[in-house]
């Protein structure tokens, strides 16, 4: 029988945010099924941290029984030295919600280990926003979207899909954000100060997260009323969708929708285990499937 057991570390960008929770729960639910120990660190959305925290556990990994690390990156280039690293180690290596390139050549060097991606497909997240803004505003107007960090693979390929669907008689406005509830409401409240009496004002609010999309509806709300714009009622989508959040903040009438997007850390887990178990190389690429909460049939200007 194949040894199952070792310990695997998982790097999480933050803990202040639900859908990071997700993937520790996540990652803490299938370690147990497989029989790994699961260990997670936070990076405090520090990326020259979170590299110090994946190569320190890589530099002790013959001591402590490491087997895989999982890295949810703050940045995607800040880790990519440590797929080397790893894969040196003989440590399997897996990135969750990024695609990056660097992951290819490096299989290709190592072609014994599990270097992999595990991500749902982040175009089709922009791509199900941009059909839930057409029926939310079907005769076209001003969408206003708020992304995470552009150097971010995902938040760039998030914002390439919704551009891809909507076209005249849309118009387009891109705030970049860092993920957070209140980084998004400084991006929006910024962009009102600057913005003239005469210019069209939002219809749909796009945010690439749930948090964001929160920090969106307090800045729409208080414009609202500090500056006497028809802001409140622009209704809101975002992105992640977990039960305990962006679900619940639909159920309640705070967003419009969502994009449901399940964690990453349960597929890596199970496709280590195969790897140990069987010997099986997963694809470069692990796409999960994402879908609109509500139904994109349900939503309605």
């Amino acid at each position: 029988m194949p040894d199952m057991s070792g310990r695997i570390r998982l790097f999480l960008r933050t803990t202040e945010n639900d859908y990071q929770l997700q993937l520790k729960e996540e990652a803490l639910r299938e370690g147990r099924r497989a029989g790994f120990t699961v260990e997670v660190e936070s990076a405090q959305d520090n990326a020259g941290r979170q590299a110090a925290q994946i190569t320190a556990a890589i530099a002790n990994a013959h001591a402590s029984n490491l087997v895989a690390v999982l890295v949810a990156p703050v940045s995607d280039d800040s880790v990519a030295p440590t797929v080397r690293a790893a894969a040196e180690a003989g440590v399997e290596w897996v990135m969750l919600n990024r695609k990056s390139g660097f992951i290819a050549e490096l299989r290709r060097q190592f072609s014994d280990r599990a270097i992999f991606a595990v991500s749902p497909e982040q175009a089709e997240i922009g791509r199900i926003h941009g059909q839930q803004v057409r029926r939310l505003m079907p005769k076209g107007g001003c969408v206003l979207c708020v992304t995470g960090p552009i150097t971010a693979s995902s938040a760039q390929q998030r914002l390439d899909g919704l551009k891809s669907v909507l076209a005249e008689p849309y118009r387009l406005v891109t705030l970049n954000s860092d993920w957070t509830s209140e980084g998004a409401r400084l991006a929006l409240e910024c962009w009102l100060k600057n913005l003239s009496k005469d210019s069209e004002v939002p219809g749909v609010f796009v945010a690439q997260n749930d948090e964001m999309a929160l920090g969106l509806r307090q800045a729409a709300r208080d414009a609202a009323v500090r500056l006497n714009l028809p802001l409140a009622k622009a209704p809101i989508v975002g992105c992640d969708g977990s039960p305990t959040l962006g679900q619940r903040l639909v159920r309640e009438g705070r967003l419009r929708g969502t994009v449901v997007t399940p964690p990453a850390s349960g597929p890596a887990l199970e496709w280590i285990a195969r790897m140990r178990s069987h010997g099986e190389i997963p694809p470069a690429v692990v796409v999960q499937r994402v879908r609109s909460f509500p139904a994109l049939g349900s939503l309605r200007s």
